[in-house]
């Protein structure tokens, strides 16, 4: 699993801490919110989450959870 997220992002916080408690493994990949405008607003970003917004969890199945409470409940 992929978990796309911003370190003082307190949605992502939530999320990190869900998946460290369930025992669960990701690859953390950073988007900078402040860099440049917002990577989230980067094309590549808005192709994962079209919302634009942190986090988003792309599982290995290819499949993107996008909002941190149904990120948590996965």
């Amino acid at each position: 699993m992929d978990l796309f997220t911003y370190y003082r992002s307190t949605s992502s916080y939530r999320v990190r801490i869900a998946l460290a408690l369930k025992g669960l493994t990701y690859r953390s990949i950073p988007v900078n919110l402040i860099r440049d405008g917002g990577e989230q607003l980067a094309p590549d970003y808005l192709a994962i989450d079209p919302q634009g917004r942190v986090p988003a969890l792309r599982l290995d199945s290819g499949d993107v959870i996008i909002q941190s409470s149904a990120i948590i409940e996965y």
